[in-house]
């Protein structure tokens, strides 16, 4: 009997859940700390290299309502993309059982998917291949944007070069189709408008029997004048013209949905958001569904005069038991109250990392140390000078820094609660968990590092049988957010807490002093 593949030495393949142009996805195990998974193996033309480089920027991208990328492994010369299992039902699984949603529901999934996509735009990256597909509506009430291992930086061309268009016939913006490099935010926002119109029409609006066939439509025609949208018409039309240029930004894009659904466009600070809803019901029709999302939209959205209306499914008819459920489902977090509007982000340029910490606070946190500087500007490393020193004396402190810049709207500093918000949710699922010689502890909260922080402790037992200890710090000052790792070579260390706290508080504090 054939023993199931275990790709990079810890990935046990199980079963294949699906299959597209860039590749195939596999439920596996992962054997070292115990976990199911979703792992693309990657089908894509191209050097090696740069599709592992593009995809390990992908999983830089930390949002509540992105799919999680964990690990990016090269198995014997093939790339694979290990990303967190969703157990649910895609926007399109759910289009194609249930038929089309109303334009209320179709805003509300369409303001989860825009948030995760600013978050990737901010970083230079796009997604490429948003589309029905890739959102997915998970059981426990999330909605999530996924398949962002293929993500790449704007105006780069693919990592196939010559290969052809990326992306799904009907869903890839014109520009894409032609050449590459010229695809930027406003391509995948074309890509949203496609979506959005599948979701309220039950069919793409570029639908033909042949791939090539809509790849012509979608240069050369108009679609198909929506029938069902309703007052989301005028935006998916917008959305979905030929010329970049004349389509809504992210901003706008974002306060038309959010007039849609009810909400005033936010502008100010408000308090983190949850990003989970409590499972109503099984995602069985549109009608079925469509309480979660209801409730989804009040998470969102920071605001709102009256409550959304509910919107109705078009079809199909749902059953008695759909019909009247009995309570509506409530928010397994409920937001405090908020404000109307968002702070706009203080911070306008990168500092320079390894200037946040001056002489003095770097010598009390490591003696005599030593900075290095990243190539990017992002990043620093502060270690204990004397490489020669016995293990127990070396330190060391890791830092990598994301500045989120202005987008018109003071969105830029929900963007950064949204970062925080993905990053403590992914430590917090690994909390007590083992394996592959690591161990981490429970998520703690650091009181007085920037508007929010928190850490966590990761013993290590490398090859050879030598330890290391480390704390794991997130911390956020406005629309900017630092992570970094202090670690020591020996087996635990009490007081590497204390430390890693007071460093996130004199960065955060000279992050604030640069405020504009």
């Amino acid at each position: 009997m054939n023993q199931p593949r275990l790709v990079g030495g810890r990935y046990q393949l199980l079963e294949p859940l699906g299959q597209g142009g860039m590749g195939i996805v596999w439920r596996a195990h992962d054997t070292a700390i115990g976990r199911e998974v979703a792992i693309k193996e990657v089908r894509q033309a191209g050097p090696r290299e740069r599709i592992l480089h593009e995809a390990r920027n992908a999983a830089a991208i930390r949002h509540p309502a992105a799919v999680a990328v964990h690990d990016v492994v090269d198995d014997f010369g093939e790339p694979w993309i290990v990303m967190e299992l969703i157990k649910g039902r895609s926007l399109d699984q759910l289009i194609k059982t249930g038929g089309p949603v109303s334009p209320e529901w179709a805003a509300s999934i369409g303001l989860f998917v825009l948030s995760a996509l600013a978050t990737a735009h901010a970083r230079g990256m796009l997604h490429r291949d948003v589309k029905p597909g890739n959102v997915l509506l998970a059981d426990d009430g999330r909605i999530l944007l996924s398949d962002f291992g293929i993500a790449t930086q704007a105006g780069a061309a693919t990592s196939g070069g010559t290969a052809g268009p990326m992306g799904t016939p009907g869903f890839t913006a014109p520009e894409s189709l032609t050449e590459e490099h010229l695809a930027g935010p406003a391509s995948d926002l074309w890509s949203l408008g496609a979506t959005l119109y599948a979701a309220v029409e039950g069919v793409p609006p570029f639908q033909r029997p042949t791939a090539m066939a809509m790849h012509g439509a979608v240069m050369t025609e108009p679609p198909r004048p929506p029938q069902r949208a309703g007052a989301l018409g005028p935006l998916l039309m917008a959305l979905l013209s030929k010329n970049p240029a004349q389509r809504p930004d992210l901003a706008s894009t974002r306060k038309a949905l959010q007039q849609i659904t009810g909400s005033t466009a936010p502008t100010q600070r408000s308090a983190p958001t949850a990003w989970v809803v409590s499972k109503p019901l099984a995602y069985g029709s549109a009608a079925a569904a469509l309480v979660a999302f209801v409730a989804a939209v009040t998470l969102i959205l920071t605001t709102s005069s009256a409550p959304a209306q509910q919107p109705v499914a078009a079809k199909p008819t749902p059953t008695k038991q759909q019909q009247q459920p009995s309570k509506k489902p409530e928010p397994s977090a409920e937001p405090s109250a908020q404000p109307s509007t968002y702070e706009t982000g203080k911070i306008t340029a990168m500092p320079r990392p390894c200037q946040l910490l001056t002489r003095q606070q770097a010598t009390q946190i490591f003696g005599r140390y030593l900075t290095t500087a990243g190539d990017r500007g992002d990043e620093c490393i502060w270690s204990y000078a004397d490489i020669t020193a016995p293990d127990s004396r070396q330190i060391a402190l890791f830092s990598h820094f994301w500045l989120y810049p202005q987008q018109g709207d003071g969105y830029e500093t929900k963007l950064a609660q949204e970062h925080m918000a993905g990053a403590k949710a992914a430590a917090g699922e690994k909390a007590g968990r083992g394996g592959s010689g690591e161990k981490q502890g429970e998520v703690f909260d650091i009181p007085g590092a920037g508007d929010e922080a928190f850490g966590y402790e990761l013993a290590k037992t490398k090859f050879g049988g030598k330890r290391e200890f480390e704390v794991h710090v997130s911390f956020r000052a406005g629309n900017m957010v630092g992570e970094f790792r202090l670690n020591r070579r020996v087996a635990s260390d009490a007081r590497l807490r204390d430390k890693a706290a007071e460093a996130a508080k004199l960065m955060a504090a000279a992050i604030n002093s640069k405020a504009s």
